[in-house]
């Protein structure tokens, strides 16, 4: 018994740090107080850690074997990924998605205005306003804010773990929906504000909703 448990420890100590490859690198976003959403309430977080960029489809693949992707690009993000898929992928590297609020106050990066970098939406920072045909684009090629982090506006959206908790209309029951944050590639500029958001069905795979992770 004592021969197996001895084989056991040297097996993990040989094990690489990372069985999966590459992953984003991480920033950490300190504790304390932001100002939430539109109504501006104030709430307190304490600190976490959460991905410079977008989970990319070769990161995907490496851990979850398989990715069916819109549009291809080993340095894109990943989308067409449920919910589900996109939290099973974080719980496998020991991490989550981020909540709503957690997302906000990264993507945000100590700032009060509409965008992480001003008032009025700049090209330098964020992809939007896109054709479909064209697709998203690969992480990390715009300015970053100021926590480090990239493509938080624009490019996909992504998943959060906060579920958007609504009655169907029709059978009363509570709808399976999650919020997603950020906006996409092919939206408009009002739509990738740090604030933007929408409630999407948590087993819906989409071409513009991806996921970056946190812990």
């Amino acid at each position: 018994m004592l021969r197996h448990s001895l084989i056991i420890v040297i097996f993990m100590t040989l094990l690489p740090a990372n069985l999966f490859g590459k992953e984003p690198e991480m920033a950490l976003i300190p504790a304390g107080n932001f100002n939430i959403g539109v109504s501006k309430k104030l709430i307190h977080l304490n600190k976490f850690y959460i991905d410079k960029t977008e989970v990319t489809q070769q990161e995907y693949k490496e851990v979850m074997g398989r990715g069916n992707f819109s549009f291809k690009g080993a340095n894109h993000p990943a989308e067409q990924i449920s919910w589900y898929r996109a939290a099973s992928y974080c719980e496998k590297l020991g991490k989550r998605l981020p909540t709503q609020e957690e997302w906000e106050k990264a993507a945000k990066g100590q700032t009060k205005t509409k965008y992480f970098w001003g008032k009025k939406p700049d090209a330098a920072y964020a992809w939007y306003g896109g054709d479909y045909d064209l697709g998203h684009h690969p992480v990390g090629q715009k300015k970053p804010n100021s926590f480090g982090l990239f493509d938080t506006s624009g490019n996909v959206w992504e998943w959060t773990s906060t579920a958007d908790a609504k009655l169907s209309e029709y059978s009363g029951e509570t709808l399976d929906k999650r919020v997603v944050m950020g906006g996409a590639f092919n939206v408009s500029a009002n739509l990738i504000t740090s604030v933007s958001r929408m409630s999407v069905y948590a087993k819906s795979r989409l071409f513009n909703v991806g996921f970056r992770c946190a812990k």
